[in-house]
């Protein structure tokens, strides 16, 4: 997916809101702003949104000294998805198809994204997910094509949400990787949010190599691109990853929330679904196209 003109106007409400959180100091703020918006002009539109994004991060990184502004939210996400966790296995375990309602519940984490908007409630994501049917739904095809495959690959996306993905990472009975970043961007999970949610019982845990709130595989660590070469079916979660494989050939499944219309657009141009049938807060889970 490339990089729209909607995305300028979306970096720059981004920066602004992490500068906040990097720093105290209104005129660093100002100066952050400013950079980034002089920054706006030389981003590639023919690159995905998520790589444009690295040169935004690390410049508001440089200039706060704060490698990780996101750090208090992200641990406050892990936690509060840790004590949703006993109502979430209850809501699995009474369900006639488990794996269908933890596929479900991990979607509705993905509303976790301080990228995408600050403001959510979790309680009501939870609750949305089990009454309200997904745009796409492509569940049957995924229990048909985790019949044969052997090997999983997960892309995680952010932290908190990784808790929901356990839901689904309990019940995969293949042998499974767990893919996170390498570095700290936006509120994207790391190894060792991975660790901390106990997911490295359930899988292999490795990161991309990138700092990146995506996954554009040229650019990920060799260990990384073997893993996804290798996988049987890979299991994408969350808009940034979306946004970078929409248009790889490989055996992906989308999980996502589609938090704005600019990749509500994309994904109905995508499947050639008629225009609206995909909104701004639909959950999806889509099996690529291109994948035959």
């Amino acid at each position: 997916m490339l990089t729209a003109l909607e995305c300028l106007p979306c970096f720059l409400r981004q920066a602004l809101y992490a500068a906040r959180l990097s720093t105290p100091d209104v005129h660093l703020q100002r100066q952050i702003l400013h950079k980034v918006a002089r920054l706006l002009p030389e981003l590639d539109l023919g690159s995905t949104p998520p790589e444009n994004s690295i040169l935004v991060y690390e410049t508001i990184a440089r200039l706060s000294a704060c490698p990780d502004p996101f750090l208090d939210l992200k641990r406050t996400s892990n936690q509060r998805a840790r004590e949703l966790l006993p109502r979430l296995r209850a809501i699995v375990a009474e369900a006639s198809d488990p794996m269908r309602v933890a596929i479900r519940l991990a979607m509705a984490g993905n509303v976790i994204d301080y990228g995408a908007h600050q403001d959510f409630d979790l309680n009501q994501a939870v609750d949305d997910c089990l009454v309200r049917e997904p745009a796409i739904n492509h569940y049957h095809l995924l229990q048909e094509d985790l019949r044969t495959a052997r090997t999983v690959l997960y892309l995680g996306d952010n932290c908190g949400e990784l808790v929901f993905d356990g839901l689904v990472l309990e019940r995969l009975k293949q042998e499974v990787t767990l893919a996170v970043k390498q570095r700290p961007i936006i509120n994207d999970a790391l190894v060792a949010d991975a660790l901390s949610c106990g997911l490295n019982r359930l899988a292999k845990v490795i990161d991309n190599g990138l700092a990146c709130p995506g996954t554009p595989v040229p650019r990920c660590s060799p260990e990384f691109q073997k893993a996804f070469a290798a996988a049987d079916l890979i299991i994408v979660k969350g808009q940034g990853n979306f946004e970078t494989l929409s248009e790889t050939r490989a055996p992906l499944y989308f999980l996502l929330m589609v938090k704005c219309q600019v990749v509500a657009e994309h994904i109905t141009a995508l499947t050639g679904l008629p225009a609206g049938v995909v909104a701004n807060g639909d959950l999806v889970l889509l099996r690529t196209p291109h994948w035959p």
